[in-house]
């Protein structure tokens, strides 16, 4: 017997709930900030930014003075708890078009789901998990690995669950999505670690590492490549006692670029406690938050995280100190040279809205939401050829949040 009742509701709620499948992360990051948006989220726009608000951590005080003896004489006061502004963008928009015809109408769903939803559903999934790896990597400062070797041991992964301790992240819901390379290389060498029983065995079997050393590993095609510039030695700081989130940088000429994704230490840059500020003994990480070209001997680079050094009531800090004039850049990998990155992280780190899309005028169509993902099914017909398509479409918008509760994992 023919489905009837095949409509767009019906369509727009099987893809919106099926989109999740095959995109880890999508489905392992903090997506309720819907609330967070100082815009309502029903008025955003295509294209339109807007801002997400991030509590930042308050600091701790010792002794029986009321925050350290802040405010005026019998007057005291608490130092503001700042909310971090952090900017996302609605601005992708993806669609798979479909041939909505009085064949398709006349199958079952369970006909149509197979021939045509779960194809459709199945490319529009891993569109949106390439496309927000290919947004998000680029902007995470920390870098573990050797560039040009596979991540083959477990070290990188317990280096990366540590540095991540470090930062105060939480210590559930951590996840990690790494290459076929990089899973067949580790399957080999860490099959030592494994003794197949029950789910473990399964996991054996399918050549899939489940979970260890702290995170969830998911094995994916989309993982992103980062390309350094041509320019990546002689780079030095143009100045001292800098602050802020771009760095003057001297020894360089005209032409020389940095792209977005490069990452970098500064001597004497260390990273710190968030809260107790105590100086760690690694260097920061820094990376580059969009693509610069000289076109002088120095040239000003966007930088993430900000130069904040640690200072007596000022939370938040981020390094231990300002850079040293002339102090010398170290970059991560080779010029001109193009590596993948794996990706590790807990759920805070990055954030994604999916807004609403209208049905336009003269079409039919419905608008489904389903777990804060939005789907629009759009129908519309051509009387000058006497056809009609229909089209899936999503509009979203992805941020770090917490970019220092994340890392790549260079190959």
């Amino acid at each position: 017997m023919s489905n009837t009742i095949l409509t767009h509701q019906i369509v727009a709620r099987e893809i919106a709930k099926g989109l999740l499948d095959g995109n880890p992360l999508l489905k392992n990051i903090n997506r309720a900030r819907e609330g967070d948006f100082k815009t309502e989220y029903n008025r955003i726009k295509p294209g339109q930014s807007v801002q997400v608000l991030v509590p930042a951590d308050p600091l701790v005080y010792s002794g029986a003075t009321f925050a350290g003896g802040l405010g005026t004489a019998g007057n005291p006061s608490a130092p503001p708890l700042t909310e971090i502004p952090v900017t996302l963008t609605v601005g992708t928009q993806l669609h798979v078009p479909l041939q909505f015809t009085a064949i398709e109408k006349a199958l079952k769903l369970g006909d149509y789901k197979e021939r045509v939803l779960d194809r459709a559903t199945a490319a529009l999934s891993s569109q949106i998990h390439a496309t927000m790896l290919k947004q998000l990597v680029p902007q995470v400062p920390m870098a573990l690995g050797t560039p040009g070797s596979l991540p083959a041991t477990s070290l990188h992964w317990t280096t990366a669950r540590g540095r991540l301790n470090d930062m105060l992240a939480r210590k559930e819901k951590r996840y990690a999505i790494i290459s076929s390379d990089t899973n067949t290389q580790m399957v080999d060498t860490l099959k030592s670690m494994y003794n197949p029983q029950t789910d473990i065995s399964e996991q054996w079997k399918d050549g899939h590492l489940g979970n260890m050393m702290g995170f969830d590993f998911y094995e994916s095609p989309d993982l992103p490549s980062i390309t350094n510039g041509n320019k990546v030695t002689g780079v030095t700081v143009s100045g001292g006692s800098q602050t802020g989130s771009s760095l003057l940088l001297g020894g360089v000429a005209s032409g020389d670029t940095f792209l977005e994704g490069q990452k970098f230490t500064i001597p004497g840059v260390y990273a710190v406690h968030p809260l107790t500020q105590q100086v760690y003994p690694w260097q920061q990480q820094f990376v580059v938050t969009a693509d610069t070209t000289a076109t002088t001997t120095t040239v000003t680079v966007p930088i993430y995280p900000e130069l904040k050094p640690v200072a007596a009531n000022v939370p938040m800090a981020t390094v231990s100190a300002s850079p040293a004039a002339s102090a010398a850049l170290t970059f991560f990998g080779a010029a001109n040279t193009s590596y993948r990155q794996n990706l590790v992280w807990q759920d805070e780190a990055f954030t994604a809205a999916f807004v609403p899309l209208p049905v336009l005028a003269s079409c039919e169509g419905y608008t489904f939401n389903a777990d804060g993902i939005s789907v629009r099914v759009m129908t519309f017909g051509n009387g000058q050829y006497d056809n009609e398509s229909t089209r899936v479409d999503v509009l979203f918008g992805t941020a770090m949040v917490r970019g220092r509760h994340a890392s790549c994992i260079t190959e």
